[in-house]
This record gives structure tokens, C-alpha cells and sequence, in this order.
């Protein structure tokens, strides 16, 4: 393994260890979308699996032990209370009879096949951020916290997933984009780098200053610092209040944790 842990990646990969059972492995995988990514050990898997970018910087060590805090939460949960958020093909063909004429609305010219393929990209980001934004907003309050050493690699980290982000304030992507879809998606970008900016210092929703998501954005995020219970039930309850604010809560469903399609723990 190529990767050079700093403090405190070494004790956090331990602690995971202990609160698991199970040690995390580590895999090279050259398509990732993102330096590191955590597969969770399910009863029947020997391990973690943590896959890693080969090429990376310094940056993994912030992002390897993020990953580590979704295991850390799920696992402190009882087996039987664990529940992972999924969406299925029936799911998928329900959002596209509900949004397929805002599609057609942007090209009247597009086949079947283009409108299948176009929603299934909106609507995996649209869910990504849904399940994963309200964990990941506490998992960097206790990286903040906890490891104060971690800190300058968090903030390269958060600044490149705030780029990545803006781009939803372009013009090309307004263009492209239905507006539900688009504005869904900015209010919880919104959300998210409102409450980890004002918690880590740093300003980064200037950029939306002129965007029509700020109302709901502040009022998601008002709902969120005061009603959230900070633990895994507490991730998804926070999960389907999102939903229920944002009216995506028949874009998804729930099941238990060790419900996985065959195949799962395989590499």
C-alpha cells in the first residue's frame, strides 16, 4: 500500500477495529471518483474495504478517516436498528413518469433512451447528496473537534467539494438542467457548506449570495442544526426530514443493513 498515514489515520483505522471487529482493507482502484471510499463490512465479510485512489495527495488522510466515521456511526448502532437508504429500477421508473415532461421540456428532440439515461444520472446525484450530506455534515463537525491536527487537510477537502458544487451555479448547467432538479440539488449544497462554514470558520456560501436556493437553503439548514440527533438513527431520521422538506421521499426507500444484492462483499 502506497498511502503515508499521518496522526491521527493510524489510531482512527484501530478504533474502527475495535468498535467493528473487523480490520479495513485496503484496494487500489484507478476509477474512483474520489481519493478513498469506504464498502462496509456486512456479518459474512472478513473486512472493511477501502478503496483508494493510487494516485493522491495528503488529502486522503482527512478523507480516509471521514469514510471511518460512517462505520464508526453505523456500527454504534444495534444490528438489528442499522438501515441503509437504496433506490431500485420500480423506484426509478415512479421519478421518471413524475419528472419526464420537465426533461422533454429542455429538448422536445430526446429518444426514450436519452430521457432514461439523463434522469438516472439526476436522480443517483440528487440521492447521493440526500443520504449522504446530513451524516457527512456531522462526521466533519467531529473530524473538526477531534482532531485538530486534521484540520488544514479538511479544508482542502472542503473547498475542492464546494468547487465541484458551485458548478451548479452555472450557466451551462441551468441550461441543462430542469429546474427542480437544479435548485433541489443547490439547496442542499447550500445547506451543507452553510453549517460546516459557520462551524469551521469559514465563509462558503458567498458565492450564492444571488441564488434563488438561500431561502429554503437557510430554512433546511435552521431544521437540521436543531432537530438533529447525533447517531446513526439520527442520520436517517435527519435523512427522511430532508426528504420530506425537499419532496423526495418516494425517490428512495429503506432496508436493512445486511439486505445487499448478491455479490456485495466481493471486490
Amino acid at each position: 500500500m502506497d498511502i503515508r498515514f499521518i496522526d491521527p489515520v493510524p489510531s482512527v483505522l484501530e478504533e474502527v477495529k475495535n468498535a467493528t471487529g473487523k480490520d479495513i482493507e485496503f484496494i487500489p482502484r484507478e476509477t474512483l471518483p474520489t481519493f478513498a471510499m469506504i464498502k462496509m463490512a456486512r456479518e459474512n465479510m472478513p473486512a472493511h474495504i477501502m478503496y483508494y485512489k493510487p494516485k493522491h495527495d495528503e488529502v486522503i488522510n482527512h478523507l480516509i478517516v471521514h469514510e471511518c466515521g460512517h462505520v464508526l456511526r453505523t456500527f454504534q448502532c444495534p444490528a438489528n436498528q442499522r438501515l441503509i437508504p437504496y433506490s431500485d429500477k420500480q423506484i426509478k421508473q415512479a421519478v421518471l413518469a413524475e419528472i419526464r415532461q420537465d426533461i422533454i421540456a429542455l429538448n422536445g428532440t430526446l429518444s426514450a433512451e436519452q430521457i432514461a439515461h439523463l434522469l438516472n444520472i439526476w436522480h443517483d446525484g440528487l440521492i447521493r447528496q440526500l443520504i449522504n450530506y446530513p451524516p457527512d455534515i456531522m462526521i466533519e463537525k467531529w473530524i473538526f473537534d477531534r482532531f485538530p491536527a486534521l484540520r488544514p487537510l479538511q479544508l482542502q477537502s472542503l473547498n475542492k467539494q464546494l468547487a465541484e458544487a458551485l458548478v451548479g451555479l452555472s450557466e451551462p448547467v441551468i441550461r441543462m438542467t430542469p429546474p427542480r432538479i437544479l435548485n433541489t440539488s443547490n439547496v442542499m449544497n447550500y445547506t451543507f457548506f452553510r453549517i460546516l462554514g459557520f462551524y469551521v470558520g469559514q465563509n462558503f456560501i458567498k458565492q450564492y449570495s444571488s441564488s434563488p436556493c438561500i431561502n429554503k437553503g437557510k430554512e433546511l439548514a435552521d431544521l437540521t442544526e436543531k432537530e438533529y440527533s447525533d447517531d446513526h438513527r439520527g442520520d436517517n431520521l435527519m435523512i427522511d426530514r430532508w426528504a420530506a422538506f425537499l419532496n423526495l421521499t418516494h425517490w428512495f426507500a429503506w432496508r436493512g443493513f445486511e439486505d445487499v444484492p448478491p455479490g456485495y462483499g466481493k471486490m
